[in-house]
């Protein structure tokens, strides 16, 4: 198969790239480790999965508007959901939407409904995002099917110098595309052993630019929010964090913001969105090998308000969700040992206004899961990392009287080879699963209506069996030194896999039925026979299949970043190409800092490929192209007014038309984005 060859070609090649090492080669187990949120893990802890992380000076320089556009440049993650910023979504190896597992300072955000936004944060409140590719479920249980994508927030210690008991920072920004301005301000205190933080957003804008210039109608949101943290340092050993966000957008948009309005069944609505977020975390370290713990409190409340603009028609969708997670990690040695449990519920309620609408169920589903995962040295070169979850979930609906309930193993285990402080080889074996939703499992009534009285019906299906997948990874992480001038660095990363995802969701839409009477001479009557159903089905065997490639160098204050991503997906029965696996991508980004460091410039160019691996019922429908996108950005900050900064980006700058593989509406044309800072 030529997939499975190409696989074994880029292993080869990598294998044989690889200098010889000693094997009295000294060993450091030190490849940039780092505190991340997505794995659980600890600073000194080996990551045996391949974390990218977007810091806060990507975030400045980027200034996107949306959690997923800040992601939007790593090989094999694209960007779904086509151009309007809040019904953005992430889509990992082939895999998006509720297959990848969302995280906001360590804890779940469940909000999947319909065509409806789940990303809601300001990327302005961001500290950093971090990826991680790949089956995740060993760690974090359902949904982590494709990866994790974990946005992290500010904290007031990152607006306050060492000694310092007040500050903060205003910003202003504009984006041209949409006339949309930005307001981001946050004010940060210290109180001896208290750290206290408040910060808000204000956003409006007009309609979105396509390429070539036509607007994107009903495509304006006006959104605002807030979040108020308090870390209070207890004592050495204890620390607690009390977090609580809002927000709230507003506009008009189509019931399906990511597809074509229609009459029939893609209407306009008056949509106002709701997010409430109250958490405590805890962590106790007494400096012991034994205990370092961590508790979250969390819950999550998401309401949406929509009014058809036709006629009133309204719709209330609420989801909320109570959750726990406690965790330890103890060092046996040289084995560290990382357990805890998970647990969460998420409560489902709906209310449909007038006759032919769809009916999503009052559902109540409860999640306990438990894990371990295992590190442990072999020897100075070899390390071997063991991992399991255990998880149980019970959905109930309320209004059909019916439940189910089901469990999931899913082990992981890694073999690392580490010959010398610069090359690391990983071999990864993950199992994940998705527990179908509630809507997947129980929704009942109208899809859409091809005309009155004539309506396209939900079939649902509480026999919905989890997706399930097992995916085999080769990683490959090596450091150069020295190569074309004094102190230059290059980063190599690469990365092979192979994933089968078995009882994949997806949803069927039948066809009319029509009876045609011939009525000679005149025409032929036509009787309607069935509008058709919709329903939710698992496919047997899907497999996903790709690599990605990165090279970061690093010279002085230059730095240049090459990556290319590919990923294949067929049906394994039939060999058909499976919808939503992004084409072939390829991103080169050159910036250099000048003037001592206080001004930087670069570019960023994107090269996608067009998609011609597409399922059969739409090859002769779509044309999904290759495009060049090219971005412009600068951060200057000015040595006499060190506490002002101003960004400055142009996105798109050929004002490129161009439409995302599998994606309904073109995306946003150049936009001049400008932002202006000052910290105080």
């Amino acid at each position: 198969m030529k997939l499975k060859s190409n696989m074994t070609l880029l292993c080869s090649a990598l294998a044989a790239a690889m200098p010889a090492t000693s094997a009295d080669t000294v060993p450091a187990y030190e490849m940039n480790t780092i505190v991340i949120t997505a794995t659980r893990s600890d600073s000194d802890t080996v990551q045996t999965r391949h974390v990218e992380r977007v810091t806060t000076e990507q975030l400045d320089q980027q200034q996107a508007v949306s959690v997923p556009e800040t992601v939007g440049y790593l090989p094999n993650v694209t960007t779904n959901g086509g151009p309007r910023e809040d019904l953005q979504n992430v889509n990992i190896r082939g895999l998006g939407g509720e297959r990848v597992l969302q995280l906001v300072d360590g804890k779940r955000v469940n909000f999947f409904s319909g065509h409806r936004p789940t990303y809601f944060l300001d990327p302005a409140l961001l500290k950093s995002v971090e990826v991680v590719k790949g089956p995740v479920s060993s760690l974090w249980g359902s949904g982590a099917l494709g990866g994790v994508v974990a946005s992290n927030t500010i904290h007031a210690a990152d607006l306050l110098s060492p000694g310092e008991s007040l500050g903060g920072f205003v910003k202003q920004g504009y984006n041209s595309n949409n006339d949309k301005w930005l307001t981001t301000t946050a004010v940060a205190g210290r109180y001896g052993d208290v750290d206290l933080l408040v910060s808000g957003f204000y956003r409006d804008g007009n309609d979105i630019e396509i390429g070539g210039g036509d607007d994107l109608l009903d495509s304006a949101v006006r959104d605002r929010g807030m979040m108020a943290k308090m870390d209070w340092f207890i004592d050495d050993s204890q620390t607690a964090t009390f977090n609580f966000r809002s927000s709230r957008a507003d506009g008009s948009v189509p019931s399906n913001g990511s597809a074509v309005p229609n009459a029939t069944s893609n209407f306009l609505v008056e949509r106002e969105n709701e997010t409430q977020h109250a958490s405590l975390d805890y962590h106790f370290n007494p400096h012991s090998d034994l205990i370092n713990s961590k508790l979250q409190l969390y819950w999550n409340e998401t309401e949406m308000k929509e009014s058809r603009i036709t006629d009133s028609r309204p719709d209330d969708t609420r989801i909320r969700t109570l959750g726990i997670n406690l965790n330890n990690r103890s060092d046996l040695g040289n084995v560290h040992l990382l357990y805890g449990i998970d647990g969460y519920q998420d409560k489902l309620d709906t209310s449909r206004g007038g006759s032919n609408r769809p009916t999503p169920p009052e559902a109540t589903t409860d999640v306990w899961g438990a894990f371990v995962n295992m590190q442990m040295p072999l020897n100075e070169q070899w390390l071997v990392e063991l991992g399991g979850r255990y998880d149980y979930f019970a959905t109930e609906a309320d209004n059909l009287n019916d439940d189910r309930s089901d469990n999931a193993f899913s082990p992981s285990a890694a073999l690392s080879w580490l010959p010398n402080q610069d090359l690391r080889l990983t071999l990864r074996y993950d199992e994940a699963f998705r527990a179908p939703s509630a809507e997947e499992l129980y929704t009942s009534g109208s899809h859409f209506c091809i005309f009155p009285g004539f309506c396209n019906s939900f079939v649902p299906d509480a026999n919905l069996k989890p997706e399930e997948s097992r995916n085999i990874e080769l990683l490959v992480d090596y450091q150069m030194r020295d190569v074309f001038n004094q102190g230059d660095k290059i980063n190599w990363h690469a990365s092979a896999f192979h994933n089968d995802v078995d009882n994949f969701i997806e949803q069927v839409v039948t066809d009319p039925v029509f009876n045609v009477i011939p009525n000679p001479p005149g025409p032929p009557t036509v009787i309607p026979v069935s509008a058709g159903t919709t329903f939710n089905r698992n496919v047997d065997e899907a497999q996903l299949v790709g690599f990605e490639l990165a090279m970061n160098y690093q010279w002085q204050s230059w730095n240049a970043l090459v990556s290319y991503g590919q990923t294949r997906g067929q049906d394994k029965k039939t060999g058909v190409a499976l919808y939503s696996v992004p084409a072939d991508k390829w991103v080169v980004d050159l910036n250099k800092a000048w003037l001592a460091d206080s001004l930087k410039t670069g570019f960023t160019l994107t090269r996608v490929e067009a998609q011609d691996h597409l399922p059969n019922e739409i090859n002769d429908s779509a044309d999904y192209d290759h495009y060049t996108l090219l971005d412009l950005y600068a951060s200057w900050t000015p040595r006499d007014v060190e506490n002002l900064t101003v960004d400055l980006s142009v996105n798109n700058l050929t004002d490129q038309k161009y439409i995302v593989a599998f994606e309904q509406l073109y995306m946003p044309g150049k936009d001049i984005r400008l932002g202006v800072r000052y910290d105080f």
